[in-house]
């Protein structure tokens, strides 16, 4: 075999691999939402803001009949942001995936709506393996990248908790509007430094901010509070049943 037939095969071999990366850890498209008859799941994701060092995570667990838009609200509660700007989730990868985004409309003025569908518009269904992985992109300007890997897709979870629960975390969320990753690291650095020429403006600007502090508790309490408890489900009686009349 020359030397060229060689190279053709190593990047024939190369390209399956990666294609079957990409199948065995992002999941497909999103579909609609399923229908309420559908038995409820629930998800046990995992959240990890990228580009953060030490990183800042979140452990918790979902309904798999959520639509996008409410996951939205769960993250920016779970997570600790504003939610005061657009954001996105990306299902199959980053080159080739699905973007699903909110109407721009929602947020301002003038503007066509962008991605492949609105986010009220599919749910967290199409999450049915371990492994599978999406992201969550907050902040078009400073660019908040989450990376969301589904650790179980099956969770055993009380349906007389709370929908949303989280279970484990790390580290503070950083302030809104900080400068992204880059603006973030700058900020702990100079809290950090009490001799720092800009640390009496950042404490002006940001206030007592601890990058260590994570509450579970208190976040879990406003989840309770947005989320309430699951709605119970009606069950459908199969086809070709009667009710009893209960006479005998």
């Amino acid at each position: 075999m020359t030397p060229s037939r060689d190279t053709s095969l190593t990047h024939m071999l190369s390209s399956l691999q990666k294609a079957f990366a990409r199948e065995t850890e992002h999941p497909q498209p999103v579909r609609k939402k399923v229908s309420a008859t559908k038995e409820r799941r629930y998800l046990l994701l995992k959240v990890t803001l990228k580009n953060i060092s030490p990183p800042i995570w979140r452990r918790f667990v979902v309904p798999n009949d959520y639509s996008l838009a409410q996951m939205h609200e769960c993250l920016q509660i779970i997570m600790g942001w504003e939610n005061s700007h657009l954001y996105e989730f990306i299902v199959g990868g980053r080159r080739d995936g699905r973007h699903y985004s909110v109407p721009m409309d929602e947020f301002m003025s003038g503007f066509e709506d962008f991605g492949d569908g609105n986010t009220a518009d599919f749910d967290l269904s199409f999450l049915t393996r371990k492994g599978m992985k999406f992201a969550y992109i907050y902040d078009f300007g400073d660019s908040w990248d989450h990376e969301l890997v589904a650790e179980n897709v099956d969770y055993e979870h009380s349906d007389n908790d709370p929908p949303v629960v989280v279970l484990a975390g790390k580290r503070n969320c950083p302030p809104e509007d900080c400068g992204g990753s880059w603006g973030y690291a700058n900020l702990v650095a100079v809290l950090a430094d009490k001799d720092h020429p800009e640390h009496e403006d950042m404490l002006d600007w940001c206030g007592e901010y601890d990058p260590e502090e994570f509450d579970m508790e208190e976040i879990n309490t406003v989840l309770a509070e947005s989320f309430g408890k699951p709605k119970p489900r009606k069950k459908v009686a199969k086809k070709g049943t009667k009710k009893s009349s209960g006479k005998t």
